[in-house]
């Protein structure tokens, strides 16, 4: 299942924690996604829904858009407009 997509969501996900200084297992609790469920797509074993996206942005309070591939992102510019 692993692709360049998933990937970039996995990989942005796991570095959003670990800035955060919190444990898989607290975004888990928080969110209510199952650690295992977690864990699975950390691993890129499956991919993350939008809707988890947007729960685990909340719990560490970062953009939702951080999560996402480049291609759901705006230009500043665009966002001004």
């Amino acid at each position: 299942m692993s692709n360049q997509r998933t990937g970039s969501s996995a990989a942005a996900v796991q570095e959003a924690i670990e800035d955060s200084g919190r444990t898989k297992r607290s975004i888990s609790d928080e969110t209510g996604i199952p650690y295992p469920t977690l864990n699975r797509k950390l691993a890129e074993k499956a991919e993350f829904k939008f809707s988890e996206l947007l729960l685990i942005a909340e719990a560490l309070g970062v953009p939702p858009w951080k999560f996402t591939p480049s291609i759901f992102t705006r230009p500043a510019a665009a966002v001004a407009a």
